[in-house]
């Protein structure tokens, strides 16, 4: 019975070693990814920025964008993605169009058919069209302004759910917060402009896509 007991083990043991090789070969063999996904981020009081004293609250936008991906490991990958907010489609009704940039680690726990990863990535928010961004001069009615667009520090963090319906094929979820430094800037008339100071604001985004293992 003993040497049954010691025989069933070193088999178990021998099946999770081949287990975890076969994935580490799919990981080796394959370690870059590319795919494309949907992004949907809750601006926190944005409103209020391009046009202050319109209140508070926030404002949902959504977008397409495209991820690159490259696995040092089954635990750690370096994780960059894109996405570009249009003005009015994809049932946005916004003020300009947006994008944003990351590039980071994704680190956690990969399985042969699921991954869970905590992420952090630096990167850039961008808007256009942004109404406080804009210069103004003189004209004899009294001041003219115009639109300009920004490009603020950025840093999204949270937490990516995959599901790998083969070996190559990735099915992705993010769910996070994006975190976007506004600095100060002021419009409006030339003698009396509208100060609005800096801040930092926290945006809750979520994403699906899917992506290809090469």
């Amino acid at each position: 019975p003993m040497r049954r007991i010691i025989f069933a083990g070193l088999l178990v043991v021998v099946c999770l070693i081949a287990a975890s090789v076969r994935v580490n070969a799919q990981i080796d063999e394959h370690k870059a990814e590319v795919g494309a996904l949907y992004t949907a981020i809750s601006l926190t009081d944005f409103q209020e920025r391009i046009f202050p004293g319109v209140g508070r609250g926030s404002n949902t936008v959504s977008g397409l964008g495209g991820r690159f991906g490259y696995n040092f490991n089954k635990h750690f990958a370096l994780d960059a993605e894109t996405n570009f907010f249009p003005e009015s489609h994809l049932l946005n009704e916004e003020v300009g169009q947006k994008m944003q940039g990351f590039i980071g680690l994704k680190a956690g726990v990969r399985k042969r058919r699921v991954g869970v990863f905590a992420k952090a990535r630096p990167g850039v928010m961008w808007f256009g069209e942004f109404q406080t961004r804009g210069s103004c001069t003189s004209i004899p009615l009294g001041t003219s302004c115009t639109v300009g667009h920004e490009k603020d520090f950025a840093m999204d963090v949270g937490g990516v759910f995959e599901f790998y319906p083969t070996g190559r094929l990735i099915i992705r979820a993010d769910v996070g917060d994006t975190i976007v430094r506004y600095p100060d800037h002021s419009f409006g008339s030339l003698t009396v402009p509208i100060v609005v100071p800096a801040d930092t604001k926290n945006n809750l985004r979520v994403s699906l896509g899917i992506s290809w293992r090469f």
